[in-house]
């Protein structure tokens, strides 16, 4: 409970702080249905995004979802926070590569992926591949994502250009730990990226007959 309050006044901070003004905008619509928007802000192991959801249908939740990485030398502390129709948070921290701790509250959101010990090396949090894929410039490299309930593996599978836009078709699978979505708890996503003059401008995932998208303000 300590490291989730001291991770609780690291966010409010950093959102708090000037850094936040100048943070990146998204607005969020499934299909066509407007739900919510994004905004996220930072660097590589130190970033912040905040995600708000008020308008969403059946299995996706209204609420927001806070996450914030930072970094000193080779730690790496993570939080994420869930307030709204669902209350969970979740600390992680990571040494040298190697998550060392997974704290969940309540206990009952755990999975056997919340064992820090289950957890490969190498893997990235939340918002720091956000900052990857927002940051790269193009199609990235390939990514693992843990949120401390499950392992997703992100790689580009093709690469076009469309005038000035790169267009990115990747994947994104859930190869460890639950799926997303209950009762879908689906596994396997379609994911698209497009860049213009550099910046990631669009983003969308589709699966189980959803499609996302992120649109850059």
């Amino acid at each position: 409970m300590r490291r989730i309050l001291l991770a609780l006044a690291a966010l409010s901070a950093l959102m708090a702080g000037p850094a936040w003004a100048e943070a990146q905008n998204y607005t969020v619509a499934l299909g066509g249905r407007p739900l919510g928007t994004l905004q996220f802000n930072g660097q590589s192991r130190n970033a912040a995004f905040l995600l708000s959801l008020n308008n969403a249908p059946f299995g996706i939740k209204n609420g927001t979802f806070n996450a914030v990485t930072q970094s000193a030398g080779g730690d790496v502390s993570y939080l994420g926070s869930n307030r709204g129709s669902e209350t969970r948070d979740i600390a992680i921290a990571r040494t040298a590569g190697r998550v060392t701790a997974v704290t969940i509250t309540p206990s009952s959101e755990m999975t056997a992926m919340s064992d820090a010990k289950a957890v490969p090396a190498g893997v990235l949090f939340p918002p720091e591949v956000f900052a990857a894929l927002a940051k790269s410039g193009g199609c990235p490299s390939p990514l693992a994502l843990y949120d401390g309930r499950r392992v997703v593996q992100i790689a580009t599978q093709a690469t076009s250009q469309e005038g000035a836009s790169v267009l990115c078709e990747m994947s994104y699978r859930v190869v460890m730990g639950p799926g997303y979505v209950s009762p879908f708890y689906l596994k396997s996503f379609g994911m698209e990226l497009v860049y213009t003059a550099g910046e990631l401008a669009k983003a969308s995932l589709s699966g189980g007959g959803f499609k996302v998208h992120l649109t850059r303000q």
